[in-house]
């Protein structure tokens, strides 16, 4: 089974499959590692779309398989997404900008 990453609400970033959990932040940019390398900053909110998850893939690891772009507020899940090859995975997450720390649940 692979790994999904995508925005849900307005303050979970959810990773599901082989890796399952959530950060838990609100009102500000998340850093999210992966031991394999990955690196992805989200943020709620793209500039010409308030209410669609942003996922900018700041390095891709070893198991990174792909990225799909969210075009629309309406999307099913109104996010972009980032999927994984199956593995396990480890993820640590913070928020940018401020003194806050985000768990992996």
């Amino acid at each position: 089974m692979s790994t999904r990453v995508y925005g849900a609400s307005d303050d979970l970033v959810e990773l599901e499959g082989d890796l399952n959990g959530e950060v838990s932040c609100y009102q500000g940019d998340v850093l999210v590692a992966f031991s394999d390398g990955t690196v992805l900053r989200i943020q709620y909110g793209k500039p010409s779309l308030a209410g669609v998850w942003q996922i900018i893939v700041l390095n891709q690891g070893l198991m990174y398989d792909r990225f799909e772009e969210c075009h629309g507020e309406d999307g099913d899940p109104y996010s972009d997404q980032v999927f994984f090859v199956d593995g396990k995975l480890k993820a640590w997450a913070a928020k940018i900008d401020t003194d806050d720390d985000c768990v992996v649940n």
